[in-house]
């Protein structure tokens, strides 16, 4: 299935194709939004500056994250990505260049 994005573009008439990104990716962004944003971040700031998703899918993946320990979240709302997660980040980065 094929979404179409409303950028310029599409101003023009033209639509562009918009590929949806899989769960792994989505974690991967957000796991790399942590890992270069060192101080505590807000969720909310996360998912706006991390993701394109619905605040509820972006929960989902959260949920996953802190579940697997990649990712601890204080009691305010606070995230920070933990060793084990920056550890699963670098492997990921490393690896991709040759997957790809």
């Amino acid at each position: 299935m094929v979404y179409y994005s409303r950028s310029f573009a599409a101003l023009r008439g033209v639509l562009m194709p918009r590929i949806r990104k899989g769960a792994v990716q989505i974690r991967f962004e957000i796991l790399e939004f942590l890992y270069y944003h060192t101080k505590p971040q807000l969720r909310t700031y996360i998912w706006r500056k991390a993701t394109s998703l619905s605040y509820d899918d972006f929960l989902k993946h959260l949920f996953f994250l802190k579940e697997k320990g990649l990712v601890n979240e204080t009691d305010d709302g606070f995230c920070r990505i933990t060793e084990k997660g920056r550890k699963v980040y670098d492997e990921l980065r490393n690896a991709l260049p040759s997957i790809l």
